[in-house]
């Protein structure tokens, strides 16, 4: 989810640039990715339409961890 949340966020900022991988950084640090990359993507949005996008990609995801 973080990678995904990444690449939206970098295409967003930068339509024609390549996004850069985030690397793994094992599952303890998995919380700190997701929210960076949260974060990111957060501060690129520029209309409602982005924003419930996000919104749904975020609660698919809630939905697959079964949290």
């Amino acid at each position: 989810m973080a990678r995904e949340l990444s690449r939206r966020a970098q295409l967003m900022e930068e339509p024609a640039g390549e996004p850069r991988e985030m690397p793994d950084a094992g599952m303890f640090a998995a919380a700190d990715q997701i929210l960076v990359a949260a974060h990111d993507l957060a501060v690129v949005l520029q209309s409602d339409d982005q924003v419930a996008e996000a919104v749904r990609l975020v609660e698919e995801a809630r939905a697959r961890a079964g949290v």
